[in-house]
């Protein structure tokens, strides 16, 4: 019980605090991880917990790890791999600074790669700049590199930058929606409904109205007519 103390003192000294803007692309990211892996079986998706192998841990920004987990209310501070459960399917580290992009595509690349991690993205989000995005699969020996887009085989889902968003397509290339961006397209929808059914109603009222007129002149002849 003291050394698990004395472990959990240490890493909380070694995360340091992340920037409004580091944290608000990566929670940008896990809305659309969440809703991807809501889909898939045995599929947990954690935030800053540090996973341990080999005598070294890092705390990727987000992690999925498909399979084998211990239940959520056992995992500590730290995440021990093959302990505790399987090694993360798939890691996104976002990079908002130099210096967080050359630790992302250099030493984490090298602990994501002896841990087994099979997708690795690294999301580039330097303030005022363009969107890029680095990727490798790790467990095939390969080195994150600049891509267009990134196939996430294990997810089953492709990112890419569309219009300096990040964009998540399932297999079938439709986008990966999450609760807060559907709400104001279901308002939109809802609104585009409620003008096309004003717009039926008014066309119906029309019909209706020339209907009445036409009935009317045709009582009329009938009366002259009775009168001939």
């Amino acid at each position: 019980m003291p050394s698990t103390a004395i472990v959990e003192a240490e890493v909380l000294e070694e995360k340091m605090p992340e920037s409004p803007w580091h944290n608000k692309n990566v929670e940008a990211v896990k809305e659309l991880l969440d809703e991807v892996a809501a889909k898939i079986p045995n599929a947990v998706v954690f935030r800053d917990l540090f996973f341990r192998f080999g005598g070294r841990q890092y705390a990727p920004d987000l992690a999925v790890v498909i399979g084998k987990t211990p239940p959520i209310e056992n995992i500590g501070l730290v995440y021990k791999v093959p302990e505790d459960g399987d090694a993360p399917s798939a890691i996104i580290e976002v990079a908002v600074s130099p210096k967080s992009l050359g630790e992302a595509i250099s030493e984490k690349a090298d602990f994501y790669t002896d841990m087994g991690v099979k997708d690795y993205l690294v999301v580039q989000a330097f303030p005022q700049k363009p969107l890029r995005l680095w990727f490798c699969r790790p467990n095939q020996g390969e080195t994150p590199t600049l891509v267009n887009e990134a196939k996430l085989e294990t997810l089953g889902v492709t990112v890419k930058v569309e219009h300096q968003t990040l964009q998540v397509l399932d297999a079938h290339g439709n986008k990966v929606l999450t609760s807060k961006s559907l709400v104001p397209l279901l308002q939109r929808e809802l609104e585009r409904t409620r003008r096309e059914l004003e717009q039926t109603r008014a066309v119906l009222a029309e019909e209706q109205r020339k209907r009445e007129e036409l009935e009317r002149r045709v009582t009329e002849l009938e009366k002259k007519l009775q009168q001939i």
